[in-house]
């Protein structure tokens, strides 16, 4: 099997289109159309379908994709390597990452990145949907809270704290002692499929989980922030988001000794890091960025 037939199939799916892939590569669209035609008649199987719009890995192009865009990472990075380090750290790179998330944690780290490797593309797509990251080729995901199995490498990067915040005014409106104060309060949350949320507090070994009415819903969490900021209500946030607001008295912590379960943030890739000095370097950054940012 010729490898070149490969090479083409990988940077066809790592790039999501034909299109971008003959731009990748320099050269013509048609060139990788027949190429992918030629690997399909050769393997007698269909790895793509395409359309209009999109191309689409078969089961079969899936499992062919996984296994050979380690070795031809590898060789990528070989072929570069002759050429000098400097020129090794290059190309695009696809991040997708939770709504708001890359606002406040990834931007100054795709800033130094930039700015220390020029030839660096960064595509960063912002979505709460489970991305898939075979399909639509991208490098590394960002995801928060807990995963479910899958043959995606996972480097933990750290855990989210949250806490329960409101404005100073709107609490000299109302009394927050107890857990249960916040059934009588304005709260504020993400928007969800039902009309409430759940608040599940821990205190000395005690929990309580609390039902409450959401008076203000939103689907984004900057939205939340800058609502609860306004005295619109009663939120839990994470500190990444408001530790800046509770410094300096916009905010004020409600119920501090009650406390949350951290929730917990992953870095996943399709392919291995240590299968690619520039997948390596770059997660090594963006874990590093993230960390120093939720402590």
């Amino acid at each position: 099997m010729d490898i070149q037939l490969i090479h083409y199939f990988v940077k066809i799916v790592q790039c999501g289109s034909f299109t971008k892939a003959g731009e990748s590569l320099k050269i013509p669209k048609s060139t990788l159309s027949k190429a992918v035609a030629k690997l399909e008649r050769e393997t007698g199987t269909k790895l793509l379908i395409r359309s209009t719009r999109k191309q689409t890995l078969t089961a079969a192009g899936r499992e062919f994709y996984q296994a050979c865009m380690g070795p031809m990472q590898t060789i990528e990075d070989a072929q570069k390597a002759l050429y000098g380090q400097d020129d090794l750290i290059s190309g695009t790179i696809k991040i997708t990452v939770p709504e708001d998330f890359e606002i406040f944690l990834l931007s100054s780290c795709i800033q130094a990145l930039g700015e220390q490797y020029p030839e660096l593309k960064f595509i960063i797509k912002s979505t709460n949907d489970v991305v898939d990251l075979v399909g639509e080729g991208f490098d590394f995901a960002v995801r928060i809270g807990p995963l479910e199995e899958s043959n995606l490498k996972v480097r933990t990067i750290g855990h989210i704290k949250l806490v329960t915040v409101a404005a100073r005014n709107y609490l000299e409106k109302v009394t927050l002692e107890t857990p249960e104060d916040l059934s009588r309060v304005r709260c504020i949350g993400l928007t969800s499929a039902k009309p409430y949320q759940l608040w599940s507090m821990t205190k000395d070994g005690q929990t309580r989980v609390l039902k409450t009415p959401m008076a203000v819903e939103t689907n984004q969490i900057t939205s939340v922030y800058k609502l609860t900021c306004a005295g619109a209500g009663v939120a839990i946030l994470p500190t990444f988001l408001c530790q800046k607001g509770i410094d300096s008295g916009e905010l004020v912590r409600v119920l501090p000794d009650w406390h949350y379960t951290d929730v917990p943030v992953s870095l996943i890739s399709p392919l291995s890091t240590l299968s690619s000095v520039r997948l390596k370097v770059i997660s090594d950054e963006i874990i590093g960025a993230l960390r120093q940012s939720l402590t």
